[in-house]
């Protein structure tokens, strides 16, 4: 992904809504005993060098530790293990889209 396609700061989750700032997000963790694990991550604007990037945290820590256009890193720029289980902003109109 190029500079200008970071600058970008519209993603979706696994069935295609938009994320924003202060969402909550369920991330597929790891699988054991036939049984699935989650993280539980909070999306923030973390400010860089060049321009603000979004990127998701821990609920229990203040630094963000991945960026999203890390984690979604293909063409409909969707986090594929992440669902929004809770969203903070209830007024803005989210962008759907369709996911594979």
């Amino acid at each position: 992904m190029d500079l200008e396609g970071r600058k970008n700061n519209t993603y979706f989750d696994q069935t295609g809504k938009q994320i924003l700032v202060g969402d909550l997000l369920k991330v597929f963790h790891f699988r054991s005993n036939n049984r699935n694990h989650y993280m539980y991550q909070t999306v923030v604007i973390e400010e860089t060098e060049l321009f603000p990037v979004m990127a998701i945290r821990a609920h229990f820590n203040d630094k963000p530790h991945c960026r999203m256009y890390v984690v979604s890193d293909n063409e409909y720029r969707a986090y594929l293990d992440a669902k929004i289980i809770s969203i903070k902003d209830f007024q803005t109109k989210r962008q759907k889209i369709k996911v594979m």
